[in-house]
């Protein structure tokens, strides 16, 4: 079975991006312990994919091999929702449901964020 994008070069891409992703995630969740290591990384990353995902339409800087090694390696190990999940099905049922929001929330947030940067900076012609 052939994949598209599965040629070498691109999947070595991914795989740094990837390992680098998954190292700043480890490294912001050690400073900042729990659910507010996780929310961080989260919303953060949900930024940078939001400004990842608009800059084709608004900007056009970043190269598809790029955002390969950017947005599905680096921020596709840096974010998690799976540890959400794990922490939220661990806590009592109503912090669980203010995890679930706040998470949510803030993360849809980031990526309206995001695309509102990369729409500000178009407009300024940069």
């Amino acid at each position: 079975m052939s994949f598209p994008d599965s040629d070498p070069d691109n999947l070595l891409l991914i795989g740094a991006g990837g390992f680098l992703g998954a190292i700043c995630r480890f490294l912001l969740c050690e400073t900042l312990e729990g659910q507010a290591g996780v929310l961080s990384v989260n919303v953060l990353g949900s930024f940078m994919l939001g400004m990842l995902m608009y800059d084709k339409e608004y900007l056009g800087f970043v190269s598809p091999r790029r955002k390969l090694m950017f947005g599905t390696g680096f921020l596709g190990a840096f974010t998690t929702f799976s540890t959400f999940a794990v922490q939220s099905f661990g806590m009592p049922f109503f912090p669980a449901l203010g995890n679930i929001g706040v998470n949510l929330f803030l993360t849809l947030t980031g990526v309206f964020l995001g695309r509102t940067v990369i729409k500000k900076v178009s407009c300024r012609g940069i």
